[in-house]
């Protein structure tokens, strides 16, 4: 085979392996699908994305802390999205109709073969289909954005509602096949729940010491907007390779909100 031949073959990065419907003695081998769509992933840096993140969420004028309703979710998804794009993934939220209406996660970065202009939907290889569009490869990044519930009194039951609506929200993330995973809540103007030591994060933490499918390497956001400081905070943890795992939370960053989110100062 000459020079040029041998590249050419190498380009294809094809994997030979045994099939397995034939007998060994037979010879026969079959090709694995091509991997000309996934390229090699590191595990992002979390305090860029972070970074990223904050500065592009303190720049929006239309949300207010008086409420966190579809404004302020809105306002989340569509700056993780266009972080994923950025970065060159495909990225998409609960509203994108491409993945449908009600995904399994609110926003997730994913890798996806492209098409060449005028080429057809190839996903799944049926002719005729426009879903899936490419191949799809791997699953990056997974997010929730989780409210909760508003109040102002501890140890009461909508106090409690609302750890326990985010909660259950962040289990989601816990079985995704990605390796970042993103949770973004609030505290609202409740004592005791945010920063390193306050309720949420140490809950987080303890779900993490229960949950028995870790793998290694996995990394954990935590992106959380405390009323009562006026301030947005950034933790993150990440399952080790080997040895015990702590879940030691680590402060990534804090940025003060801007003062046209108060309600009063925009009257």
């Amino acid at each position: 085979m000459g020079s040029s031949s041998s590249s050419r073959f190498r380009s294809t990065r094809l994997q030979l392996v045994q099939n397995r419907d034939c007998p060994a003695e037979t010879g026969v081998v079959a090709f694995a699908a091509p991997l000309h769509g996934l390229r090699r992933l590191g595990s992002l840096d979390l305090k860029l994305l972070f970074d990223e993140f904050a500065a592009s969420i303190v720049r929006e004028r239309t949300l207010q802390t008086d409420e966190r309703l579809s404004s302020w979710t809105n306002a989340v998804k569509s700056r993780l999205v266009r972080l994923g794009k950025r970065r060159g993934y495909a990225p998409f939220a609960t509203d994108d109709r491409r993945k449908s209406a009600a995904y399994l996660w609110d926003v997730a970065w994913c890798v996806e073969d492209k098409l060449k202009r005028g080429q057809p939907p190839t996903g799944a290889g049926i002719e005729g289909l426009s879903f899936p569009v490419g191949a799809y490869r791997k699953l990056i990044l997974t997010a929730e954005v989780e409210w909760g519930r508003q109040g102002q009194r501890p140890h009461t039951q909508v106090f409690r509602q609302n750890l326990e609506e985010v909660f259950r929200d962040f289990y989601k993330l816990l079985d995704a096949r990605s390796s970042t995973k993103v949770m973004v809540y609030s505290t609202w103007l409740y004592p005791f729940q945010a920063g390193i030591d306050g309720v949420f994060l140490k809950g987080f933490r303890n779900i993490l010491l229960d949950y028995d499918s870790h793998l290694p390497d996995d990394s954990y956001l935590f992106i959380e907007f405390d009323d009562r400081t006026r301030t947005l905070s950034g933790y993150m943890t990440r399952v080790p390779k080997r040895g015990p795992r702590p879940f030691k939370m680590r402060v990534l960053g804090q940025v003060a909100y801007p003062r046209r989110w108060d309600a009063a100062a925009s009257r």
